[in-house]
C-alpha cells in the first residue's frame, strides 16, 4: 500500500511577494484562483523548493527574498508541515540576509539590494541539514509554462531536469552527480595548465579516472529512467491528446555506446572516448566528453519535437512527462509525490 502523504500547513516570511502567508490544507485537490500577480506561482515554487532545496525560477537565492526584506539583518522563511501515516515531518528553509555584507565580505559603505549577501539554511523537524540532504525528504513533481522549455530549450535545461528527477530517488545519484561536477571544473583547470605548458599530460590520468567512475554511474541511472521514461509518456500522451501520435523520450550520451549497456561498459566506453578525443581536449582547454554534454530529446513520430512540435503539442508532450515522473516516484518510493501545477 502506497503511503498517502499531503501539505498539512504552510508557512512564507518575507518570500517572494509574501510579507506573511499561514495557510492550512486538506488532503485532496486544492485549486488556486486568483488574478494575475496575485502569488500562486511564488506559492507554488515555495512548495516545490521544500522538495529539491532550491527555485528553479531565481538564479540566486536572493531573488526569493521580498525586496522590502534586503534592508537591514533579517530573514526569509519557508516551511511547511507534511502530513504522513508514519507522522509529521517539518521542513523548512531560511534565508539570512545580512545587509552589511556582500558575497560574504563586509562592505564599507551601504550595498545596493540586489547585491546584499543571503544564507540559505535548511532544516527537517529542526534538525540542521544540508541542503542535499533535504532532496528526497519529501516527493514533488511540479508543472509550469517554464517547462515548455525540455522540449524546444538547451540539453541542460533536460539534464537538469533528470538530475531533479533521480536525486529524489537515488542519494548515491546526487552524490556522484555532484562529484562529477567537481571533477570536470579540476580537470579543465588542468587541461588548460597543460595546453600552457605549465603541467604534464600525465597528471590527467587521475581526473580521468575520476570521471569515469563518477560519470558512468551518472549516465547509468540516466539511462535507466529515460528508458522507464519514454515507456509510460507514449500511453499518457495517447491519453491526453487523443490524435494517435506517438511520443517518446530518447537518452543521447555523447560517446559512442548502445542501449543496454552495464555501468562498467558505459565507463569503458566513456574511457575511450576520453583517449579518443584528448587532442581535441587539449587544444581547447575543456572536457568534450562525459554526462555534461548528455542529451534526452523528446521525439514526436519519431522525429525530434523542438523544432516541429506546436505550443500545444509540447503542453501536452511535458505534462505526459510530468505525470510519468510522479509514476515513477510513486513506483519505486511507494509513498505518493505531491504533484504541483501551475497554469496547467
Amino acid at each position: 500500500m502506497r503511503t498517502p502523504i499531503y501539505v498539512s500547513h504552510l508557512n512564507l516570511s518575507n518570500f517572494r511577494n509574501y510579507a506573511g502567508l499561514e495557510a492550512d490544507f486538506e488532503p485532496g485537490m486544492i485549486l488556486l484562483h486568483g488574478a494575475n500577480g496575485q502569488g500562486k506561482s511564488n506559492l507554488i515554487e515555495a512548495l516545490y523548493m521544500l522538495a529539491i532545496a532550491k527555485s528553479l525560477r531565481a538564479t540566486t537565492d536572493r531573488e526569493l527574498v521580498r525586496r522590502q526584506s534586503l534592508v537591514g539583518d533579517s530573514h526569509a522563511q519557508v516551511s511547511a508541515t507534511v502530513q504522513r501515516l508514519a507522522g509529521d515531518t517539518r521542513v523548512q528553509v531560511d534565508f539570512r540576509v545580512d545587509a552589511g555584507s556582500q558575497d560574504g565580505v563586509v562592505a564599507a559603505e551601504p550595498i545596493p539590494a540586489e547585491a546584499v549577501a543571503v544564507q540559505k539554511l535548511v532544516r527537517v523537524n529542526g534538525a540542521p541539514r544540508r541542503a542535499s540532504e533535504l532532496v528526497g525528504e519529501v516527493n514533488a513533481v511540479m508543472f509550469s509554462a517554464q517547462d515548455l522549455e525540455l522540449v524546444y530549450g538547451s540539453p541542460s535545461t533536460r539534464r537538469r531536469y533528470l538530475d531533479i528527477l533521480i536525486s529524489q530517488l537515488d542519494r548515491p545519484y546526487l552524490r556522484a552527480a555532484q562529484r562529477y561536477q567537481r571533477v570536470v571544473s579540476q580537470r579543465n583547470h588542468l587541461l588548460k595548465l597543460v595546453r600552457d605548458g605549465r603541467s604534464g599530460a600525465g597528471e590527467l590520468e587521475f581526473w580521468d579516472d575520476e570521471l569515469v567512475e563518477s560519470g558512468k554511474y551518472v549516465m547509468y541511472r540516466r539511462a535507466k529512467v529515460v528508458d522507464t521514461l519514454s515507456e509510460q509518456i507514449a500511453a499518457l500522451y495517447e491519453n491526453l491528446s487523443g490524435d494517435g501520435e506517438s511520443l517518446q523520450l530518447a537518452y543521447r550520451p555523447r560517446i559512442e555506446t548502445v542501449a543496454g549497456h552495464s555501468e562498467d561498459e558505459l565507463g569503458d566506453a566513456l574511457r575511450r572516448s576520453l583517449v579518443a578525443g584528448r587532442p581535441r581536449e587539449l587544444a581547447q582547454g575543456h572536457t568534450v566528453s562525459g554526462p555534461h554534454r548528455d542529451d534526452a530529446v523528446v521525439m514526436l513520430e519519431g522525429v525530434e519535437a523542438g523544432p516541429y512540435a506546436s505550443r500545444g503539442q509540447s503542453r501536452t508532450a511535458v505534462l505526459a512527462l510530468k505525470l510519468a515522473e510522479a509514476s515513477i516516484l510513486r513506483e519505486e518510493r511507494n509513498e505518493e509525490p505531491i504533484l504541483l501545477l501551475d497554469d496547467v
